[in-house]
């Protein structure tokens, strides 16, 4: 018998959203039945603690049910051929708003009505556990005990807002903004692609490389080494406040980088590093370009496409474009695999598929699975940066039909606390990881991807007779 949502989270859901509006736009009405229909609710849980040694499994434990609906926060945007957006949507899921929260948005300052707070696992979790009896070693509330204060906030002077919204950790999905501020950098004349940085910290032996040999793995294999190498060539030059100051300035206050160490480009956490996935979605957006004023930032001035040059748009769409890890939103490396369900139609790059079996290895992963009959047959092109860690997975990018397909043009951003440490039912009886496997490892519960497909479906049909 399928699991339903409790009567608790139904009176919680009533308490917390009685007063919100109601679907207002065909995009916010598909998504917020895709986000529904997708019932993360019903995923498994290999317990709190770390990768080498979650609770449960360390005992001997399989998984089991989530206590709690997952944090889950989706937006998309629906553009038209050139650009021009069409319509938009945003999406909150919590123990808060189980059933899906549409959330108001303001045409230049977006989510404002939501208090985003700083992720705290232990908040999540409602606590910490022993690993050797997984009894509770503390306890802490989800909004209380400690009650939430203004240093939890993301934004300030957001407490009173309507909403509120515990935000994940992004993951990896973080270094497209680290790609973004180099090409700004590039743009404004203060590097250049083939400038040659020199990563050096202590201990280790001096690297030089080009900033576009430290970029392309960064985004294609989300290698960490190279996103440190970055992140302290930032750090260097005096640019992360201004990284932060320039996504204020065009009001997307929650992509923010914060307190990664100037000696090595590393310290990387979560509650210190932020991003939402309707400013996610909008830079994006501006990655992919458009006609006119985009919105506005936040003292008024309009955001346009000519934020980024043509060469530096094109570059950063044609690194996204070369994803390796298409097994989130799009499930586009394994097809038909395995426990594996159909995502966003996407085509992957060449460069990644073994010519003589079709397989997708990336870093030791063997993904298994023949993927040239799927790839010769693929809808659309997904320009996207994912992420994963234990308890954070996400995705998010610019979609856009091939030639002779069914036209759809949309930016989607995913960002959620579900890591490999989730997983589907069919595998509740284990007790390691599926991310583990060493040939087609599910590193995600399939919901998500059941959700890219969904939304993707329902872009087919809201974009059709569009110019």
């Amino acid at each position: 018998m399928e699991k339903y949502v409790s009567v608790a989270f139904a009176v919680l859901f009533f308490s917390k959203t009685m007063s919100a509006a109601p679907a207002s736009t065909p995009l916010e009405t598909v998504l917020l039945h895709s986000v529904r229909a997708a019932h993360f609710e019903r995923i498994i849980d290999f317990g709190a603690g770390n990768e080498n040694r979650p609770v449960r499994a360390a005992l001997g434990l399989p998984a089991r049910t989530v206590a709690h609906p997952p944090n889950i926060n989706v937006a998309v945007l629906q553009l038209d051929r050139e650009g021009r957006l069409v319509d938009r949507a945003c999406v909150l899921l919590s123990r808060d708003y189980p059933e899906g929260l549409i959330v108001p948005l303001d045409a230049d300052a977006g989510a404002r009505s939501v208090r985003f707070l700083r992720w705290d696992g232990q908040r999540f979790d409602g606590g910490t556990f022993s690993r050797e009896d997984g009894h509770a070693l503390t306890t802490k509330g989800w909004s209380n005990s400690p009650p939430l204060t203004e240093a939890e906030d993301i934004l300030p002077r957001r407490a009173r807002a309507p909403y509120q919204f515990m935000a994940p950790y992004p993951a990896s999905l973080f270094k497209s903004l680290v790609a973004f501020h180099v090409m700004r950098m590039i743009d404004g004349g203060r590097l250049a692609l083939d400038t040659e940085y020199i990563y050096a910290v202590a201990g280790a032996t001096p690297e030089p490389r080009k900033i576009r040999d430290w970029l392309d793995p960064m985004i294609t294999v989300s290698d960490n080494h190279a996103t440190s190498a970055l992140l302290k060539m930032l750090h260097d030059r005096n640019e992360i406040e201004l990284l932060n100051r320039e996504f204020r300035d065009l009001n997307l206050g929650t992509l923010q980088i914060n307190a990664t160490r100037a000696s090595d480009g590393l310290g990387w956490a979560p509650g210190q590093i932020h991003m939402t996935a309707f400013d996610a979605a909008r830079l994006f957006w501006l990655i992919d370009g458009g006609p006119g004023v985009l919105w506005r930032g936040a003292s008024g001035q309009p955001v346009t496409a000519a934020l980024l040059s043509d060469p530096s748009r094109e570059y950063l769409k044609k690194i996204f474009s070369e994803q390796g890890f298409n097994d989130v939103l799009t499930t586009a490396n394994f097809p038909g695999a395995a426990h594996v369900r159909p995502g966003i139609p996407s085509r992957v790059a060449e460069r990644w598929i073994n010519s003589s079996n079709g397989h997708v290895v990336l870093d030791g992963q063997d993904f298994g699975v023949d993927i040239r009959p799927a790839n010769a047959q693929a809808e659309v092109a997904f320009a996207h940066k994912t992420g994963l860690t234990f308890n954070y997975g996400s995705d998010a990018g610019i979609v856009t039909s091939l030639p002779g397909k069914p036209f759809r043009h949309y930016v989607i951003a995913f960002i959620g606390n579900l890591g490999f440490r989730y997983a589907d039912e069919v595998f509740a009886e284990r007790t390691r990881f599926p991310a583990f496997d060493p040939v087609g490892p599910v590193a995600y519960t399939q919901r998500i991807p059941m959700l890219g497909k969904s939304i993707d479906d329902a872009m087919i049909r809201l974009s059709a007779g569009l110019k």
